[in-house]
């Protein structure tokens, strides 16, 4: 399962953040597909006014203030968590929904530094106001891999909450992995190991 995550983990991370082939004008302002192609854009510009590893810590903080605005990580959260969501109070919540957005957000960063351009085709797109499907395709290191985006409209903004490559979802994965250790651990073991995980 590590393994399988981090593999998972490292084609997520570029196939939402690598630059497309589609222009802004191409696409529908919108549209979700317009959303995704603005947020890439921001990225690539700022891989390029920050280079190298003397600028990575201005380069992290301007990516992460362009990549948590376009994730709806209240979504992402109740939907890994699974059941226990409903049996958990408000705070407990918030403060899973913090941990789980900053474990999201470090495994990101860590893997932004050597984008390219061309990397990804945007495809069809299926909009059922309040959510969208969009399909693209993926190349890296010679292999196409599809990867389809699950979006959900939040105040007229399209915000990301789900990716799913080859049918196997980052949720679906994550509320596996989180299902087992409540089974074990408890609730408050889930936390832990995620506090653990950040201050690593």
């Amino acid at each position: 399962m590590r393994l399988f995550t981090g593999y998972f983990l490292t084609l997520v991370s570029i196939a939402i953040f690598s630059s497309t082939q589609l222009t802004a004008e191409e696409i529908d302002k919108s549209s979700p597909r317009y959303a995704m192609k603005n947020t890439i854009d921001q990225l690539v510009e700022i891989v390029s006014e920050h280079p190298g590893e003397d600028h990575r810590e201005m380069r992290h903080k301007e990516m992460r203030e362009v990549i948590e605005p376009q994730f709806d990580f209240e979504e992402m959260s109740r939907r890994s968590l699974g059941p226990k969501w409903n049996e958990i109070n408000d705070e407990e919540k918030q403060e899973f929904i913090d941990l789980f957005s900053e474990l999201l957000a470090r495994t990101y960063l860590g893997r932004l530094d050597s984008i390219e351009e061309g990397m990804v085709q945007i495809g069809a797109e299926k909009v059922q106001d309040p959510r969208a499907l969009i399909r693209t395709t993926v190349t890296y290191e010679g292999e196409s891999f599809p990867i389809d985006y699950r979006m959900v409209k939040k105040e007229n903004d399209w915000k990301v909450y789900d990716v799913i490559i080859e049918n196997i979802g980052l949720v679906a994965n994550y509320r596996n992995e989180f299902a087992g250790i409540v089974r074990k651990e408890q609730f408050s073991g889930l936390l832990q190991k995620l506090r653990d995980k950040i201050n690593a």
